[in-house]
């Protein structure tokens, strides 16, 4: 016997892609400020392990909405939303570091 193929909703798939982007964008102004910060008279190197075991946060609530079947929409469109977030943002901070290339 199968089970019953549920239907894909837009909302928790939209929610999740949007929660996704604004998760990866406050990460990457996370990491820059700690980067300042690190480059700029920071001798501890305690921020910079913070900021990368925080790097790791997005991903594994991605994975873990996406193990719970009620959750499983959601997660998709989040872990899309970090991906995507991931790519824009990758784009906008060569943009701002590289100006004369793009």
């Amino acid at each position: 016997m199968t089970t019953p193929v549920s239907q894909i909703r837009a909302l928790p798939v939209v929610g999740g892609l949007v929660l996704g982007v604004v998760a990866c964008w406050l990460w990457i102004a996370v990491a820059i400020i700690v980067g300042f910060g690190a480059a700029y008279g920071s001798d501890s190197e305690a921020p910079a392990i913070v900021a990368l075991a925080v790097a790791a946060v997005p991903v594994v609530v991605g994975i873990v909405l996406l193990l719970r079947p009620r959750t499983r929409q959601l997660g998709a469109g989040f872990l899309m939303g970090v991906s995507i977030g991931f790519i824009a943002g990758a784009g906008v901070c060569a943009s701002m570091f590289l100006p004369g290339s793009f």
